[in-house]
């Protein structure tokens, strides 16, 4: 039996891997000088956190 709760931590969980995947981007585009806007990277780290606490206190 699959618990909605269930499904929601996996999309959770597969929300925060695309999350990581585009901060890593990001610091790739900051590190090589492209022209980023900067607060992306710092929403993004929010973000992944925000979901880390959601799956925490779950």
């Amino acid at each position: 039996m699959i618990n909605n709760q269930d499904i929601t931590i996996k999309n959770l969980e597969n929300e925060i891997v695309e999350l990581k995947k585009k901060l890593v981007i990001l610091r790739i585009e900051k590190i090589t000088k492209q022209k980023i806007k900067t607060h992306l990277i710092k929403e993004t780290k929010h973000k992944i956190s925000q979901m880390l606490m959601l799956i925490k206190s779950t």
